[in-house]
């Protein structure tokens, strides 16, 4: 009898630890959840940037979307310390991301100048030509994209030939983060 009571009493926590259980587990989405769902194909807006650095040449945003389906959009300001190292950090770890051809980087600096802050980038380390720059002199690109949490502005995205967000933050960060790039990537395969 006493056994019976005892699996009896052990049946009715272990049902009402389920219970609890399942009642805590369905948490309201964090604003960071918020955040990344309502921005997922939103366009980011670059205003009127147009020219753009690459390899010692220039070239226009057009001819960027025409050569390339998707780049990562990397938001940097000139005077801000922890975005040279960033700028260093994004040239060192695309080196171990497999490279699509329809894929590139794109650094959005604002600042005045694109070789003071070359200069500044080169005392932190070597980077070579390889992605492309806009300088935005009259900082119209966070203006831009107002509606856009700025710490996902700042985390990187990655766009597609609309301009519109596929993806938040840098692919090297995990390897979640790689296999989505490569996912995203690979669609747009010509």
């Amino acid at each position: 009898m006493n056994d019976i009571v005892i699996n009896s009493i052990i049946k009715q926590n272990r049902l009402l630890l389920s219970l609890l259980i399942s009642l805590f587990s369905c948490s309201p989405p964090t604003q960071t959840e918020k955040d990344l769902k309502m921005v997922i194909n939103t366009t980011i807006n670059f205003g009127e940037i147009d020219t753009v650095f690459h390899s010692g040449g220039l070239l226009t945003m057009q001819q960027l979307s025409t050569d390339y389906k998707y780049k990562s959009v990397v938001f940097l300001q000139d005077g801000c310390q922890p975005c040279y190292p960033k700028f260093v950090e994004w040239h060192e770890k695309m080196d171990s991301i497999d490279i699509r051809d329809n894929y590139t980087v794109l650094f959005v600096i604002a600042g005045s100048q694109y070789s003071g802050f070359m200069s500044k980038v080169l005392d932190h380390g070597y980077v070579d030509d390889r992605f492309y720059i806009v300088m935005d002199t009259e900082f119209q690109f966070l203006a831009a994209n107002k509606d856009i949490p700025r710490w996902i502005i700042d985390a990187s995205v990655l766009i597609d030939s609309e301009n519109k967000i596929k993806m938040v933050g840098a692919p090297w960060i995990n390897e979640d983060m790689t296999k989505l790039f490569y996912e995203i990537v690979s669609k747009g395969k010509s």
